[in-house]
């Protein structure tokens, strides 16, 4: 098959959510296989691990909760173990640009969870990675807000045209002091999250596969809910 030809996912892309009913849990997979997209696994499940990052006043996450058309999260991501040494970690930008978000990524050098509570380890880790001078700033003015992590399960359409996510095990973890991360974490109360992801270029096409999910579309934050659920916020 002639590679070239194949539609990609734009770095620029709608991401629709939904939640799914823990009765349905069981039975999701089979409902995404069984949409006309031709939705079929092509990845085997993992775990995804988050280092989320924000300034004093939590900025970051009141401009999600205010609907801010233009703004921006930023996290290092990266997979398999939670604790002990991080392997391929890679520091993101995300991005949201009114309905449509675009996401930045900059592979950093391993380390250790624990690293982060050193003195100067994350300031060093981004002073010598290849970010630019104006990311550099921001990294340097923000700190740890928190720490997720879940399962990840992925889809793509016979087309390739839209990518399909199903998360669950979904678990926060405060990063205020290296004691805390030895817990169990708080469980999120919602059973899957479900992402459709595409490019702009797709949208009317999209409706056809959500009109065939008996779910409702939601708007859904891993950060924002972690933060609530970790420092019980949500209003100024």
């Amino acid at each position: 098959m002639n590679t070239m030809n194949k539609p990609v996912l734009d770095n620029y892309r709608f991401e629709r959510k939904f939640i799914i009913p823990e009765r349905l849990t069981h039975s999701i997979e089979e409902v995404v296989k069984s949409n006309s997209a031709l939705m079929r696994i092509i990845f085997p499940p993992r775990f995804i691990n988050n280092i989320y990052f924000d300034n004093s006043r939590f900025k970051f996450f009141f401009e999600n909760i205010d609907g801010v058309s233009e703004r921006m999260k930023t996290r290092i991501r990266w997979y398999g173990n939670l604790k002990g040494k991080i392997k391929k970690p890679v520091l993101e930008f995300k991005q949201k640009h009114g309905l449509t978000g675009s996401k930045t990524s900059i592979d950093l050098p391993s380390f250790d969870l624990k690293d982060i509570y050193r003195p100067g380890f994350l300031p060093s880790l981004f002073q010598n990675s290849n970010l630019d001078m104006r990311k550099k700033d921001l990294m340097l003015s923000l700190t740890p807000s928190l720490i997720n992590r879940y399962q990840r399960k992925y889809f793509l359409s016979f087309d390739q045209k839209f990518r399909v996510t199903l998360d669950n095990h979904l678990k926060y973890y405060p990063v205020s002091s290296p004691e805390q991360l030895s817990s169990c974490g708080l469980k999120d109360s919602l059973s899957m999250i479900m992402e459709l992801k595409y490019s702009p270029i797709y949208q009317l096409e999209s409706n056809n596969i959500t009109q065939e999910f008996p779910f409702r579309v939601i708007k859904n934050s891993k950060y924002v809910r972690g933060i609530q659920i970790i420092y019980n916020l949500g209003t100024h």
